[in-house]
């Protein structure tokens, strides 16, 4: 990445940090790097600096925005065991989101992470490492892989908020309760409270009626819980998401006006408040 990305116009008063969030559910195919990559394609328009961190071994922030793996020179692999420098691996793809890619190999790189973590006990080092491009950046988005991998406790930690996708299947709620014990254990071990900022709600089509009782669900069981800040928010079912997926853009750059990308410009501009 050339150096002069790394910059902040002349004129702000202060330096600006970050805000750095995480889509995180334990549970696989709830739309994170959807999500993820259609905040950060609206983030874009709306003039904000967006930086995508993709923890997901299949890589598909990459292909989402339309980078070839196999030409990826550099990765959040080598980052993390000091083998690159975060800056020499940014990548700018063509939709205007910059991207820190997965390695082909991640799968891989889990086990030996798992033993260099336990052995060194750095849950902090992806936190460290964003903390030296925090200035550069308004938002660093980080998509996090499902289960509770070391890579996903990574992401959560170095993360302000977070974000849960979810289906609105029985599974994807059920799991809850799942990603609620790991948040948990995960204060206990570090002190560090996660902040749930949303919770996106995805539809199908066929049966908008368990969509609403799914919802139903997750609000009582916010609720019981006593997390009442939690906005949840629904995602309308489109075939266009796997049009712009095909395309290598976000819904934000393929279908702005569509149902399902007004939806997430609604959700980017709440976060952007």
């Amino acid at each position: 990445m050339a150096k002069d990305m790394f910059t902040r116009n002349s004129d702000e008063s202060e330096v600006q940090s970050a805000k750095t969030i995480a889509f995180v559910h334990y549970k696989g195919g709830t739309g994170k790097t959807t999500s993820c990559l259609s905040i950060a394609g609206w983030l874009v328009k709306m003039n904000k600096k967006v930086l995508v961190v993709d923890l997901d071994p299949q890589g598909n922030a990459a292909t989402g925005l339309g980078v070839d793996r196999r030409a990826i020179d550099g990765s959040i692999y080598d980052v993390l065991f000091n083998r690159k420098d975060i800056r020499e691996i940014i990548l700018e793809t063509e939709p205007g989101v910059f991207l820190v890619p997965s390695p082909i190999n991640f799968l891989s790189a889990e086990t030996y992470m798992a033993r260099k973590i336990r052995k060194i006990n750095n849950l902090y080092n992806l936190k460290e490492k964003l903390n030296l491009i925090k200035t550069y950046f308004d938002y660093i988005l980080i998509d996090v892989p499902p289960a509770s991998t070391l890579t996903m406790i990574s992401g959560i930690v170095a993360s302000e908020d977070i974000i849960i996708p979810l289906d609105s299947g029985v599974f994807a709620y059920e799991t809850l309760e799942i990603l609620k014990k790991l948040l948990i254990y995960l204060h206990k071990k570090t002190g560090i409270e996660a902040n749930i900022r949303m919770v996106l709600l995805r539809k199908y089509s066929i049966d908008a009626r368990t969509a609403n009782e799914i919802k139903n669900l997750i609000k009582e069981f916010f609720e019981e819980n006593n997390i009442l800040s939690v906005r949840i928010l629904t995602i309308p079912f489109s075939r266009k998401i796997h049009k712009a997926q095909m395309y290598g853009v976000p819904i934000s750059h393929s279908a702005p006006h569509s149902s399902v990308g007004r939806a997430y410009k609604r959700i980017a501009g709440e976060l952007g408040d």
